[in-house]
């Protein structure tokens, strides 16, 4: 006689597809910031021992399922309730100030890389172009910058970047007075890689003679320019939130996307081959912008300049 065995499916997995489901639909709503993100990716050791019991105890009993998938939903339910900003602890401690300059030094072109930790952070083009980079930038206590600068033939070569006590802890939101206030020289050819982190960021790359662009979002919200002129290669990653990519008016565009689990939406006067966009004459325009776009845990928009 042959005996046949039927193995319970467990209900962890089905809670956390129904669980983000819940927190992505409160995200579109405004209803939840996407900073919740950061927190919920904290609690990746919490899902492994859900996932571990429910292998060990869940499949073999329907009781020890359920138990399972209770303390998973409390755990997230937990996890929202304390990660939401108006809710959450605030940020202890004096913020410091810190001004960046650094001069070309002759260079012709220039390679900058910028990796962010948490706040705002704000990058557009400078009104004199003098110098490579300027500005401001605060920071929280415990936190650093790394700068590097050198020059190799007429290519300049910087890197800013926060290191240190940067992390935004459950319970606690990013610090909105927390700001990054930085311009580029908007005549030199630069290729840019952003470092988004966590919070809210604005880069505003219309006057800038940007060539190249790597940029990966963080937690939070991006609103991302694109150069009003010449062309430009990009790479944009979704992070966990939400990415919107602006295109000016009189710059064509060709999107080729890669949905993450958030997804990417193309908006706009654009012709669809698959999963590839492109603006009407792009082969042959003298300003525009090659992007490919890769989805992250969260959304990516690109739609065009009013």
């Amino acid at each position: 006689m042959n005996e046949h065995h039927h193995r319970r499916g467990g209900l962890v997995w089905p809670v956390i597809l129904i669980g983000a489901g819940i927190v992505f639909l409160l995200n579109n709503l405004g209803m939840l910031s996407w900073s919740i993100w950061d927190t919920l990716f904290r609690l990746w050791p919490v899902l492994l021992i859900a996932v571990g019991l429910d292998i060990l105890i869940g499949r073999r009993s329907a009781w020890g399922s359920l138990i399972v998938a209770t303390l998973l939903l409390a755990a997230l339910a937990a996890a929202i309730w304390l990660g939401v900003p108006q809710w959450g602890r605030v940020a202890s401690g004096p913020l410091t100030t810190e001004s960046i300059s650094e001069p070309l030094n002759g260079a012709t072109s220039a390679d900058v890389e910028i990796g962010f930790g948490a706040g705002g952070l704000n990058l557009q083009a400078l009104d004199e172009t003098a110098g490579l980079i300027e500005g401001q930038v605060m920071l929280s206590p415990g936190e650093h910058l790394d700068r590097q600068y050198n020059k190799s033939g007429d290519v300049a070569h910087y890197e800013l970047k926060s290191r240190g006590l940067t992390t935004v802890w459950p319970g606690q939101a990013w610090d909105e007075q927390k700001v990054w206030n930085l311009g580029l020289n908007r005549d030199v050819p630069i290729r840019l890689t952003i470092g988004a982190g966590v919070g809210r960021s604005n880069f505003d790359l219309s006057g800038l003679s940007v060539t190249s662009l790597d940029l990966t979002g963080g937690v939070g919200q991006v609103t991302l320019t694109l150069p009003q002129r010449g062309r430009l290669d990009a790479k944009i990653q979704g992070g966990i939130g939400e990415v919107i990519v602006i295109v000016p008016r009189g710059v064509a565009a060709r999107i080729r996307t890669e949905g993450g689990l958030g997804g990417v939406t193309v908006n706009g006067s654009f012709s669809q081959s698959g999963n590839t966009y492109t603006s009407p004459g792009f082969s042959s325009a003298e300003n525009r912008a090659d992007l490919k776009v890769e989805g992250g845990i969260g959304h990516v928009i690109v739609r065009e300049g009013e």
